[in-house]
């Protein structure tokens, strides 16, 4: 996190002169005996008992021409988090604790946004603690740009001083909802079209058996607990591929704010590379300016080059990559 901090000058200067100076940057170290900042003219390092004020500050901007390009990465988790809401929430101080008796990694992490209202080693102790207390592994979000080292991260350095296991990296995507429906507008027709005349695509608001049993075919989860993270949001939206009745593919759209989220997109083998989930993808895309959402995200593991060269033909383009950090055992 990039941060102002205000300190005492050691030793005092002489009378008249300014007795406080600050440090801005971002902060590399902090805990109970000092504050450390990278700074444009070097790294310094702040005793505690020297520091008077610390304040959070937007991070730098990042590049022109990636929707939501000004948001830092957990700062655009934050904000798209009741696209895919857990069943339990809880805060420390800035920071977003999540549960949802196991189902998925996101709605079971934590987002460490901003500041926790304690040094670091004493916060990740609650946090271990809070998810004990619900017979789950601390799981931490760490991200940063495309590439980057969880090591270099401050909170990513103190779990993987603790032992947590680092997940591999995954891809946040974002794109503009009109450009992506207008991508997708001719070429989901014609595909879908190829098929054949027994495939259909609809979408709805509501969570039907049909599909939900078609999502836990392929991603296992308590029933209750799926039923809650996909009707959770404040809107939401479902697709389903249909082939001669049958269900052969389905997809999510979670909004949260102006942030709408395509996510749980499953297509049976046997149809796959005919077009079905790019025709989901536009019905979704679609529907999020009537809920309000301009915006699209979806996340891919960085590893999965057929998808993400999909995404981005249809105009996601890539904002940041994260990895998840598990308590080990």
């Amino acid at each position: 996190m990039r941060a102002t901090v205000r300190f005492r000058l050691d030793p005092p200067p002489p009378p008249g002169e300014p007795t406080l100076t600050d440090a801005v940057g971002e902060v590399l170290v902090n805990s109970d005996d000092e504050i450390v900042v990278e700074t444009r003219r070097g790294v310094v390092r702040i005793p505690r008992d020297l520091v008077v004020a610390t304040r959070i500050i937007p991070p730098k901007p990042q590049r022109r021409g990636v929707v939501g390009g000004s948001l830092a990465p957990l700062e655009l988790h934050r904000a798209v988090a009741d696209g895919w809401p857990a069943m339990t929430t809880d805060s420390l101080g800035d920071w977003l604790l999540r549960a949802s008796r196991g189902f998925t990694g996101r709605a079971n992490s934590v987002l460490p946004v901003g500041d926790p209202g304690l040094p670091l080693i004493p916060a990740l102790d609650a946090v271990e603690a809070w998810y004990a207390a619900r017979h789950l592994p601390a799981n931490l979000t760490i991200a940063g740009p495309v590439g980057f080292d969880p090591a270099a991260d401050p909170v990513g350095a103190a779990v993987l001083a603790r032992g947590y296991v680092v997940s591999d990296p995954s891809l946040f995507l974002t794109a503009d909802a009109a450009e992506v429906s207008r991508e997708l507008s001719d070429a989901a027709t014609q595909t879908v079209a190829a098929v054949g005349d027994s495939v259909s695509v609809e979408i709805g608001d509501e969570l039907t058996e049909v599909w939900l049993a078609a999502y836990g075919g392929y991603r296992s989860g308590d029933r209750e607990e799926i039923h809650a993270v996909m009707t959770g949001s404040p809107a939401q939206r479902f697709a389903t591929a249909r082939a001669d009745g049958t269900v052969v593919g389905v997809g999510r759209l979670g909004v949260s704010g102006d942030w709408a989220g395509i996510a749980a997109m499953w297509v049976d083998p046997a149809y796959r590379r005919r077009g079905l989930a790019r025709a989901m993808m536009r019905e979704l895309a679609s529907a999020a300016p009537d809920l309000g959402a301009s915006r699209l995200h979806l996340q891919v593991w960085a590893h999965n080059a057929p998808a993400l060269a999909l995404y981005e033909r249809i105009g996601f383009r890539r904002h940041h990559a994260y990895v998840n950090a598990v308590t080990s055992g």
